[in-house]
């Protein structure tokens, strides 16, 4: 069972989170390289994580690199607000009409129902 390509944008960007996390305590309480190097880490983890998240909205992929390395982790929320410009195909499209099509347009309340009409003002 293989993983789609909004999971591997997610599983790449909880690790960006992690290393991020790890790095800033790294950065306060330990040696400055290492902190260093877990952030650039995160930094990269990340561009590959919005990387894969805009390609998998019909976004070019490599728009997502500058958001993951400039914005980090909620790069993809910015790209989750995004409008999703995949391409319907046909068959799918008519599907999801001929079930809307099916729906009934508005719910009528069964407790109401209009015996009489209204006497008119001119009788």
């Amino acid at each position: 069972m293989g993983l789609s390509r909004l999971q591997i944008a997610q599983a790449f960007l909880l690790l960006s989170l992690a290393l991020a996390a790890a790095g800033s305590v790294v950065l306060l309480v330990g040696p400055i390289p290492v902190g260093v190097f877990c952030v650039s880490l995160h930094a990269i983890a990340a561009a590959i994580g919005c990387y894969i998240y805009a390609a998998t909205k019909g976004y070019p992929g490599l728009l997502g690199l500058p958001i993951g390395v400039g914005l980090g982790v909620t790069g993809a929320l910015l790209i989750f607000i995004l409008p999703d410009q995949t391409e319907d195909k046909r068959r799918e499209r008519l599907r999801r009409l001929a079930r809307a099509g099916l729906k009934p347009s508005r719910r009528r309340d069964p407790g109401y129902e209009v015996l009489d009409p209204d006497p008119s003002p001119l009788d």
